[in-house]
């Protein structure tokens, strides 16, 4: 499985992207990681939400490919499912 988040918006304005592979990840992270987009029903999720552009806000599109699928979503802080929240907060923590 391959994620990719970009980040953009924000005070300074800077597009920031991430990426994690699983083939990267130890097993128990992998394992986990599956597990954050499982309870997430991110696959599920519509592709974008409401993302009219809000001073000094983060906007997000987070990319999930595996062997089987692929599904883009588009979000921003201020409107992000909480369901998405512990998979974004984990993906910020674990990717570069």
């Amino acid at each position: 499985m391959k994620v990719t988040l970009e980040q953009s918006g924000g005070f300074a304005g800077l597009m920031i992207m991430k990426t994690i592979d699983t083939q990267d990840l130890s097993p128990s992270e992998a394992q986990e990681l599956e597990q954050l987009v499982k309870d997430a029903d991110f696959f599920q999720l519509n592709s974008m939400t409401d993302r009219a552009p809000q001073p000094d806000r983060f906007g997000y599109q987070l990319s999930i490919e595996t062997d089987e699928r692929s599904h883009t979503i588009q979000v921003s802080e201020t409107n992000m499912p909480a369901q998405l929240r512990p998979l974004m907060a984990w993906v910020q923590e674990k990717a570069h």
